[in-house]
């Protein structure tokens, strides 16, 4: 498969699979016994404003990494986050945002890391190169060193998408808070449904948290994955 084709192919494939995290993590607000959950509407939840938004905060907040194929790819991952409102729209018992929580930040870039540092390795070995990254450019290995080179840009490629899932996740964060003066999240399900009220003025510092986050990592690991689009 062209490099360039399978590079904007995992464009979309880790937002998909972030959103399937998303969605079976929202089996846990089965658990919940609260009982004044309101039923979401389709058309408030799926408008222009909404769906930009997102995307719009979720591309900015790597635009420190100067790679358009990784502003893409948190744009999208800030929009398909909002899987877990699928169970409520299609009548089920459970509160939205059920995966707008810490826990599930944690378990899903590390599972989004192991994911991406299996297909780096197995791209690497495949064209007998040392890619630097999956969304990046290649190299050619130099003597012995091929093979550390390999494992070690692996790690870097699993702690590289543990920090750009965590960013996705505040850029969403900071759009839900920045629309809502009084919006809410369950931040520690499934160990409690209780939600947390996050006020508006904490929108752009939660936005700029993330793009600090971004912008440290880039300039500190300049041949990882943000090699320049």
């Amino acid at each position: 498969m062209n490099s360039m084709v399978l590079q904007y192919l995992t464009v979309v494939l880790i937002p998909l699979i972030f959103g399937i995290l998303g969605f079976l993590f929202s089996f846990f607000g089965l658990l919940d016994q609260t009982r004044n959950i309101v039923a979401l509407e389709p058309f408030r939840l799926f408008t222009v404003q909404e769906i930009g938004g997102h995307f719009l905060f979720g591309f900015l907040i790597s635009v420190p990494s100067k790679n358009l194929k990784v502003m893409l790819m948190t744009g999208l991952m800030a929009l398909t986050i909002d899987s877990d409102h699928l169970l409520n729209l299609a009548g089920f018992h459970v509160q939205g945002r059920i995966d707008h929580s810490i826990t599930f930040v944690i378990i899903s870039s590390i599972i989004l890391g192991l994911i991406t540092s299996h297909i780096y390795k197995k791209r690497s070995k495949s064209i007998n190169v040392t890619p630097i990254s999956i969304l990046g450019s290649s190299e050619k290995p130099e003597g012995r060193s091929k093979n550390h080179r390999v494992d070690g840009n692996s790690n870097n490629t699993f702690y590289i998408f543990i920090l750009i899932t965590s960013a996705a996740f505040l850029s969403h964060i900071a759009y839900d808070v920045f629309v809502d003066n009084q919006a809410r999240f369950p931040l520690l399900v499934p160990f409690s449904f209780n939600q947390f009220i996050i006020p508006r003025i904490f929108s752009i510092p939660i936005e700029m948290a993330g793009i600090v986050l971004i912008y440290v990592f880039y300039n500190n690991h300049k041949d990882s994955i943000f090699v320049k689009a």
